[in-house]
């Protein structure tokens, strides 16, 4: 079994392969085609700092310390201010300044989509901002075009304005939670901490938000273009943020032509096959594996999953990327050698939570006679360090995987994570970081489940089984009883456990 300790493995800490950070386009380019006056746009960008206090997930009975960041964002509205969610994220306390005015005011959180990595905050002062008129949102940029990006990197005081070219338009993972994709766009750009959550400008409008880099390339940044913000922002009309639905399918390319032949696939360009339909989700069980997906919401997919959208070859998702959880989505089918339709309402992907990077929660946990469960997710995995690379492979095949190989819903997974020492649990240290299989032979899924096998107990003894190897961990129950509460004192944990 592996040790480890707690990583510093949040992507908003520079210096990173992957950083989230805003955009600083380089200088010495020509200036984009804007008539719109800068003093009008520069009063609409803000500074934000921002007191962060992290969740734990190595001692999730505690927080880590708490430390301060700073960000960009600019005004949409009377006292409403879009910015990064990782600028906001884990935040004890928010305070922005517009340009030229040392003046602080206390903003809240009033939506956050994790998966969008975009936030809106909300000004309660009525003299914050008075007379400043708030920026609009543009559209799509073409290849090629000239951007400006404004906010306050690295801290500073002054406001930045800055310039580059787009170079291209793709879909790619948002670092935020490291597992949602979305539409982006893609310039040439000189990256300093700071700029997340400003305007990128086109035209005098808004045409993305700045928001991450690959630091091991040169001049690679992105901006999340105003499709994904329109999205959020209509999202967020009725009170909440509902978050993306998915179709829950794994489709391949149909690029090869005996692959098409062997389907019956009668025209040469269209379709993507069907690999696996995940259960409870939304394409089940109206869509089946080996179904060819041929189009859309009517909008053609071609053989190699993409689709036609603003002059781009993009992936057939961004149909569905649109949409609201509950709206209708109409797929165009290839089955058995016939044409049919399917519609039904979008779904989230069952699996989505444990796969992502977690915010603003404590962490779930139980302990027992100090043994210390948690779940097994993405944030679980991280404690390993380097963005979950070393952890055990038992539990990265577990998390990453089991959930493929069965055409069941995934049930969930307990880990053993730590075992804080004491006399009574000195033989069993070396059995941390392994899969709980049962406990006093009830099956452990998840943490409840411990307390339901808790209450199974026979003979005086309580039995719990690990894997790999079913190897058997047994306790005293009555001595197990009798330590817990001595345990948790002397680490100083108030509460035994964190249930969802």
């Amino acid at each position: 079994m592996s040790s480890r300790a707690r990583s510093s493995h949040r992507p908003l800490r520079w210096g990173t392969a992957l950083a989230l950070v805003c955009l600083l386009l380089p200088a010495g380019l020509a200036h984009a085609q804007d008539t719109t006056d800068d003093t009008q746009i520069e009063a609409a960008v803000v500074s934000i700092e921002v007191t962060q206090q992290h969740a734990d997930w190595y001692s999730p009975w505690q927080g880590t310390r708490p430390e301060s960041i700073e960000g960009s964002g600019f005004i949409i509205g009377p006292g409403r201010i879009i910015t990064n969610a990782h600028v906001v994220s884990d935040a004890r306390q928010i305070i922005v300044r517009l340009s030229g005015d040392n003046q602080p005011y206390f903003a809240t959180i009033e939506f956050v989509g994790h998966d969008t990595d975009l936030a809106t905050l909300h000004v309660k002062d009525p003299d914050f901002a008075k007379g400043v008129k708030p920026l609009e949102l543009g559209g799509i940029p073409s290849l090629r075009s000239r951007v400006r990006t404004y906010g306050y990197p690295a801290g500073g005081e002054k406001i930045s304005r800055t310039e580059g070219v787009v170079s291209r338009v793709q879909f790619i993972t948002y670092l935020h939670t490291g597992a949602d994709s979305h539409l982006a766009v893609q310039t040439d750009s000189a990256i300093n901490p700071g700029n997340s959550g400003g305007p990128v400008i086109q035209d005098g409008k808004v045409i993305g938000v700045a928001f991450q880099t690959v630091t091991r390339l040169s001049n690679v940044g992105y901006f999340i273009p105003t499709p994904v913000i329109k999205r959020y922002l209509a999202d967020v009309k009725d009170g909440s943020y509902d978050g993306y639905g998915d179709l829950g399918v794994v489709t391949g390319n149909l690029i090869n032509p005996a692959y098409r032949q062997f389907l019956g696939m009668p025209d040469k360009r269209l379709g993507v096959v069907v690999d696996k339909v995940f259960p409870r989700s939304s394409a089940d069980p109206l869509i089946h594996a080996d179904d060819v997906i041929l189009a859309v919401d009517g909008v053609p997919v071609l053989s190699d999953g993409t689709i036609h959208y603003y002059g781009y070859s993009l992936s057939y998702q961004q149909v569905v990327e649109q949409k609201q959880l509950g709206d209708n989505v109409k797929v165009t089918l290839w089955r058995h050698g016939k044409q049919m339709d399917v519609d039904f309402p979008l779904k989230r992907f069952p699996d989505a939570n444990r796969m992502r990077e977690q915010f603003d929660e404590r962490p779930p946990y139980f302990i027992y006679a100090g043994l210390v469960f948690m779940n097994l997710n993405r944030e679980y995995l991280d404690t390993f360090g380097n963005f979950w690379a070393n952890a055990d492979k038992p539990l990265l095949y577990e998390h990453f995987f089991a959930s493929m190989e069965s055409d069941q819903p995934y049930p969930g997974a307990v880990v053993l994570s730590r075992v804080l020492p004491a006399s009574l649990n000195s033989a069993y240290t070396g059995m941390v970081n392994t899969l709980v299989k049962s406990l006093n032979g009830v099956p452990i899924h998840t943490l409840r489940d411990l307390e339901t096998g808790l209450r199974a107990s026979k003979g005086g003894y309580h039995v719990l089984e690990l894997e790999p190897g079913d190897v058997l961990l047994v306790l005293s129950k009555s001595a197990a009883d009798a330590a817990n509460p001595v345990i948790l004192k002397r680490y100083g944990i108030t509460k035994d456990r964190n249930l969802p």
